[in-house]
């Protein structure tokens, strides 16, 4: 017998402390709200807790993968590799510079870019000229790869890393779904030239809405930070005068001391909200697993998953219905859910500006149409994973052919 809840339950919803909030107040009492001494006690503790050199912090994660590629000097000229499934973010800052992006397969299990589907890609679409890997449609040279790590599953950096040394290739990872993740012992934020983390709502922790830059080059991190404010050579809250000069035109990247102040009390409760994530996982994968039909999240077998998202896979000739009538069923629960993603190669704009050939993702279509993810948050108390695990089991029981 189906049972509504009262109350709708989203796929994600950041879990904010009375502390956080008493330390926004305080900040916006203290009349200095952007960015200042906050974002900069925020950066000094991030980089610490991934163990990186620099941090940069920025009002998203856009944003930051737009300024590591521009302190690279992508131009027009370049092309730049990620993967087929990821948010059009990744892909949308190489476009921003006129640069081409050519996309991986992944691999069937994590939906990851890996060392096969990245040989597979370089095969079908590059050649090697001069020391320079050559995207053979375009005829421009490949500057950077973007290694997204998905769901909270970590790409393999050291064979990615391994390849881009060989061709003199930067390595930009998109951490949005990674913090706080582990590739083996090291954490993911300290592989790469660059990691660049989300802050967005959803996210393992959240500022509302931000992002951060961690990287081992100083010469780069200064850049990003005179750029990620108008390419002013002073900081507002250090500059000892009024003077102050532009040396670059830049954009308005920062993030503000508001966002830091959440910031920093996310970043304490991280480990907290981890566990707590890891235990409703956990918790699915012991209630899904017998369930016929279903396709559950692994754990890492080489790290630290950070559990940003639950995603599972239906296959509707065994379980007797699909991806979509769950979607609608658990709706008619009252609970919610959503889908990580719909393949860069689907979307209008990029059907209509480069060549994608869909049938070179055979992986990417499996995933698309098979794949949900449900419900988890460190704020979901017991009761609400209760209420999906019966909203899921009810649902595969009305169908059990």
């Amino acid at each position: 017998m189906k049972t509504m809840r009262k109350q709708f339950l989203p796929f994600a919803l950041p879990k904010i402390s009375e502390k956080t909030i008493e330390d926004v107040a305080n900040v916006l009492r203290s009349g200095w709200i952007t960015q200042g001494p906050k974002v900069k006690e925020f950066e000094s503790s991030f980089k610490e807790f991934v163990n990186e050199k620099e941090a940069i912090a920025l009002n998203s994660a856009t944003a930051g993968l737009h300024l590591c590629l521009e302190t690279i000097g992508l131009t027009s000229n370049d092309a730049v590799i990620t993967s087929s499934v990821t948010f059009t973010a990744s892909v949308e800052v190489i476009c921003y510079f006129g640069a081409e992006p050519i996309l991986t397969d992944v691999d069937p299990v994590k939906n990851l870019m890996t060392i096969e589907t990245l040989l597979q890609c370089i095969e079908t679409n590059c050649k090697f000229v001069n020391q320079k890997l050559i995207h053979i449609p375009s005829n421009k040279t490949v500057k950077a790869i973007i290694p997204v790590h998905l769901a909270g599953h970590t790409c393999d950096m050291e064979k990615i890393i391994e390849f881009a040394k060989k061709y003199n290739l930067f390595i930009i990872e998109d951490a949005a779904h990674a913090f706080p993740a582990k590739h083996k012992n090291k954490m993911i934020g300290a592989w790469g030239d660059f990691t660049v983390f989300s802050f967005y709502a959803t996210k393992g922790i959240t500022t509302g809405e931000g992002g951060m830059v961690t990287t081992k080059h100083k010469d780069h991190a200064d850049r990003i930070r005179l750029m990620r404010l108008h390419g002013v050579n002073r900081d507002s809250y250090n500059r000892p005068s009024w003077y102050y000069e532009v040396v670059e035109a830049g954009f308005k990247y920062n993030l503000t001391d508001i966002a830091a102040a959440i910031g920093i009390n996310q970043l304490n409760e991280a480990c907290a909200f981890w566990e707590r994530r890891t235990e409703i996982a956990l918790k699915y994968n012991q209630e899904f697993k017998n369930l016929n039909g279903i396709k559950l999240p692994i754990l890492d077998e080489q790290g630290i998953h950070s559990w940003h998202l639950y995603r599972i896979e239906i296959d509707p000739e065994i379980a007797g219905f699909g991806r979509d009538t769950l979607a609608d069923e658990l709706k008619e629960f009252n609970i919610g859910c959503s889908l990580h993603f719909i393949p860069i190669f689907e979307h209008p704009f990029y059907k209509k500006n480069y060549n994608f050939n869909r049938n070179d993702f055979p992986n990417a279509n499996k995933m698309y149409e098979k794949c949900l993810s449900l419900p988890l948050f460190a704020g979901m108390n017991d009761d609400d994973v209760l209420d999906v695990v019966n909203a899921v089991k009810s649902i595969f029981q009305k169908y059990i052919k």
